[in-house]
């Protein structure tokens, strides 16, 4: 449970400027378009890449939303 916790914590205080980062930087290594690499992610995850990728990977998804969310006209 802690450790479930501290992951989370770890998640949510990552900037989406630095998730970037790490993903662009494990795309580079994997020679992956960007869409590419979050495909992949979401169909392998855990199994294939490391921690601190996933953790980026979870970040871009949560700030990824809400930058692309619909906006109510008025």
């Amino acid at each position: 449970m802690l450790v479930v916790l501290l992951l989370t914590f770890m998640v949510l205080n990552m900037k989406i400027e630095t998730a970037i980062g790490i993903l662009n930087k494990e795309r580079e290594f994997l020679g992956f378009g960007f869409l590419e690499l979050l495909q992949d992610i979401q169909k392998c995850g855990k199994m294939v890449y490391p921690q601190k990728t996933m953790e980026a990977y979870e970040r871009f998804m949560v700030d990824g939303r809400k930058m692309f969310a619909p906006v109510a006209e008025n």
